[in-house]
This record gives structure tokens, C-alpha cells and sequence, in this order.
């Protein structure tokens, strides 16, 4: 063989290394964005250490639906890298032209700490569905995703042969990042968070459930640790000589705490000294829908926009703030500047043969949002959907109404804290032998306005001209430090000097 032949075999050889060399490195490079087998894998990425699988595609569609009709999406979100990252699941380029949206409705499942939602209606605008979801180093979260056109008892010709469509999209979350997690050591947000579950096995229509929770049914999505179950629960707080109870954190990470009377030597205890007067009206009339409003508009409007402005305020927001001024103001350094939701979305329903509509105004029957999900449905949410319910000094998520950050539970916190419509729960954590207000309207029957209340150890309505206790609810900010205290009625978390 010749010295040519021989060279022109090493170049062959040569060549043929670097093909599979490059085929190597290329494969490497690919196989951290393209896994999975079939045809029916698509793939897509926002990191290089992040694998996003879409079973099919990320379309999800329903096309000229019909009542009862259901679809689901399954995908998959890995982190193959070695940090920490936060990531939205968002659906982009979002069509949905039903005329009652409550029929359209969809469910999120994840699995290993992965978000989740349970039923909740779909949305028409915000395509954020669940936000800043951790993700640990080598972990990957499964999704199910449910989409169903309910079918219902009530007419539902206007909703027939309408149209769904939107992408699944995941991207980095930007609220969040690998360096800085939400609570840091030591605060009171690390002790709600750090052995939280999933919400997935809760049965809302009981008064089951221990400990603390989370869910992503919440405004743009977010992330709502939340505690449930009895007074056991290491969940009380010191703060500017009051008691309080942790009942759940909110969508900017502050910690939402309920009035528990006054401390007595740094001590806590339950007793009904957490009602601050029990003869408060909510609104000293109640003959129209306006008076729902924790602010309201003009009564008797001819329409709902006019109806429900926060133009006026009502007897109880009053109240409250003549109590915060007085003992709260002091430490207001220490609050967030938080959303108290009055949730006046309307909702259609049946109730005692007689039809409630979605109206609204004047003295139109009209039912609300909450009793829907906490008398029907048995499915609470921290979803306030209308920005306008949204009441808040100046945060940015809502509408900038209120003088001082402070307000009430509403129903749905009740709910998830284990409160029920028909099951006494003497035990849980928010009882008290007298009754008190929540912010959250229930419904118009044509010619009072109810709003809801804990009626001692359950759930109850109670016409707003009526007189009930007050129970005052403030928001601790993200980053408070805790000096001592274990959470126990008798060493509470204290968290000023």
C-alpha cells in the first residue's frame, strides 16, 4: 500500500470521527431540550436546564363545544440543572367567547410539589393560570390539565357551539430567582411554608384537614400557603401587644393574620375576646345590591358599574379603621400593603326554587360569586376576579380605596380554614361562640342584601342592616423576623419588641 493510499485512509478515518463527534455534541446538546418517544412529543424550552414536554402539542382547544364535553392535556417541566428556578404557566394567545364563562371551567394537577388548581372557571383575558412554582434541582413536575363545558341545570343555549383555544406556554417566572427564595430564615413565612401540602386531597363539603396547605387558585396564579384544621395549630402571633392567627399568605408573600383579642403577659388564648364588638351593622340599610359593598356606589343604579363604585364607605370599614388607628398605626412599618377582596362578581344560580341572575344592581335578584363556591359548588378560591374588588391603599394588583390596610375575612378564607355550611366545627382554629362578619356578599333576594358571616362553629348569611361582631384582619409583610415564640397559644411567634 502506498504512502498516498495510507493518507487517504486516515483522512477517510478522520473524517468519519469528526461526523460522529459532531453527532455526539449535537445529540448532547439536544437531548437537554428533546426527550420523550412517538410522534406525539413536541418540546419546547425557556433554559438550558429546563425540559418542557407537551404530550401532542400545547394546544388545547374546544371547537363549536357542547354541555359536557371535556378534554385533557398532559405535559411534563424538569430541571436538569443544579439551582433552584421559579416558573408561570401561562396560556398564550388565549380565545374564549363564552357568554357566561362560570360554564367553562378546567383543573390543574401537579404532581411532586408541582402547582395545582382545582376546579375554577376558565379564564377570558389573564392567560396567567399559576405562578412562581418552584422547581428543585432534579425534579420533574407531571401535569394534568382538565378542561370541561359544564353541563348545568339552567338554560345554556348562549354558550352552545362557542369557542376555547390557547397555548400552554411555560416561562421563568419573573417574580423570582435561583439566588433569592420567597421567605428567608427566620421568618414567620418560613415556618407557614416549610411542611405545606398540596390541597389535592382536601374535601372542601367536610370539615377535614391538618395543618398547612397550598394552592395556586389565586390572583395571576400565585402560590397561597394557607393553614387549616383546629386550635392546635401552632399558627398564633404577637404583634403590637394584640393576639393574632396566621391564616394564610397572599400573592405579594405577606402573611395575612386574623384579630385574637388582646395578649395578656405575652400570652395568647381562645376565648371570644377576638370579637371586637358584636352589634355592628355591616350597612345600616340593605334594600339594595349596592349595600353588598365594604365600599359601594349609588343605590338603585340602573347599572351594575354604577351600583358597585367604591365611592362610599360602609358602616363596618368604619369601624375598622377607627380600631387601626387606634392600635394598629403605630406598627404600620411592619405591614404589606395588601388586597382585601369584597368579591361582587355575580353568579347564577338556584336557590329555594327561585333563580338568581347576574344583574347586579337596583333590587335585580342577584346572586354572588362566594355563595356559589362555598353553598354550591364547595370549592373556595383567592381568585377575586373583578380588579374593582380588589381594595387596597396603593397595590398595584387592585384599587387604590382604601385609607388603611386592614379588613375582614371572607368567606372563602373560612372555607379553607375549615369552616362548612352545614358541619358545626367548634374545634377549628377561626371559631368563636358569636357570630362575625365576613366582606364577602352572598346574594340580593329582591329586597335585602345578605353578605356572609361565621355563625359560631359554620357558615351562615345574615341580611347587612343586621347586627354582627367584628373580627379585624391586617397583613404582615414578607420579610418579618420572628424574635421567639414556637406558635403555641402560650409562646406565640413574637415578631416585635
Amino acid at each position: 500500500m502506498n504512502t498516498r493510499k495510507i493518507s487517504m485512509i486516515f483522512a477517510i478515518i478522520g473524517i468519519i470521527l469528526v461526523i460522529i463527534l459532531m453527532i455526539t455534541a449535537t445529540y448532547a446538546y439536544f437531548s437537554l431540550e428533546i426527550v420523550g418517544e412517538g410522534s406525539n412529543i413536541s418540546m419546547t424550552t425557556f433554559n438550558k436546564n429546563v425540559q418542557i414536554t407537551y404530550i401532542d402539542t400545547s394546544n388545547v382547544s374546544l371547537t363549536n363545544a357542547y354541555t359536557g364535553e371535556s378534554i385533557s392535556k398532559t405535559f411534563t417541566v424538569e430541571n436538569t440543572g443544579d439551582v433552584v428556578i421559579y416558573y408561570d404557566i401561562k396560556l398564550n394567545d388565549l380565545v374564549n367567547n363564552f357568554a357566561n364563562p362560570d360554564d367553562l371551567v378546567f383543573t390543574l394537577s401537579g404532581s411532586n410539589g408541582g402547582a395545582y388548581i382545582k376546579r375554577t372557571t376558565m379564564p377570558v383575558s389573564n392567560p396567567i393560570i399559576a405562578s412562581s412554582i418552584k422547581l428543585e434541582p432534579g425534579i420533574k413536575h407531571s401535569y394534568v390539565m382538565g378542561i370541561t363545558f359544564l353541563k348545568t341545570d339552567e338554560d345554556q343555549s348562549d354558550n352552545m357551539n362557542k369557542t376555547f383555544s390557547a397555548n400552554i406556554n411555560i416561562s421563568s417566572s419573573s417574580k423570582y430567582n435561583p439566588s433569592r427564595e420567597i421567605y428567608g430564615n427566620g421568618t414567620l413565612g418560613s415556618k407557614i411554608v416549610e411542611n405545606a401540602s398540596s390541597e389535592l386531597n382536601i374535601d372542601y363539603a367536610t370539615i377535614d384537614g391538618e395543618g398547612t396547605y397550598y394552592t395556586n387558585d389565586a390572583i395571576n396564579g400565585e402560590t397561597i400557603y394557607f393553614y387549616r384544621g383546629t386550635k392546635a395549630l401552632n399558627n398564633n402571633v404577637l404583634f403590637a401587644g394584640n393576639c393574632f392567627k396566621i391564616v394564610r399568605t397572599t400573592i405579594d408573600g405577606g402573611i395575612r393574620l386574623a384579630y385574637n383579642g388582646k395578649a395578656s403577659n405575652g400570652v395568647c388564648s381562645d376565648t371570644d375576646t377576638a370579637i371586637l364588638d358584636t352589634t355592628t351593622k355591616y350597612n345600616n340599610n340593605s334594600n339594595f345590591n349596592a349595600y353588598v359593598g365594604y365600599m359601594y356606589g349609588s343605590a338603585d343604579s340602573s347599572t351594575y358599574s354604577d351600583e358597585h363604585n367604591n365611592a362610599n364607605a360602609s358602616v363596618i370599614k368604619t369601624a375598622l379603621d377607627n380600631w387601626f388607628v387606634t392600635n394598629i398605626s403605630d406598627y404600620s412599618s411592619y405591614l404589606e400593603d395588601s388586597i382585601y377582596c369584597n368579591n361582587r362578581k355575580t353568579s347564577k344560580f338556584v336557590l329555594n326554587s327561585v333563580t338568581y341572575g347576574f344583574d347586579g344592581f337596583s333590587n335585580k335578584n342577584t346572586g354572588y360569586i362566594s355563595y356559589k363556591n362555598n353553598n354550591i359548588d364547595m370549592k373556595p378560591t383567592y381568585n377575586c376576579v373583578n380588579v374593582k374588588d380588589r381594595l387596597s391603599v396603593k397595590n398595584g394588583n387592585g384599587v387604590s380605596v382604601l385609607s388603611n390596610s386592614v379588613g375582614l375575612l371572607t368567606s372563602d378564607e373560612l372555607t379553607f380554614a375549615g369552616f362548612s355550611k352545614s358541619t358545626s366545627n367548634t374545634t377549628n382554629y377561626l371559631y368563636t361562640s358569636s357570630a362575625y362578619w365576613t366582606m364577602s356578599p352572598a346574594y340580593y333576594n329582591g329586597s335585602k342584601a345578605y353578605n356572609y358571616i361565621a355563625n359560631g362553629a359554620k357558615l351562615g348569611v345574615l341580611a347587612v342592616d343586621s347586627e354582627s361582631g367584628i373580627r379585624p384582619v391586617i397583613t404582615l409583610k414578607k420579610d418579618t423576623k420572628i424574635i421567639s415564640g414556637d406558635g403555641s397559644l402560650s409562646t406565640p411567634y413574637k415578631v416585635t419588641d
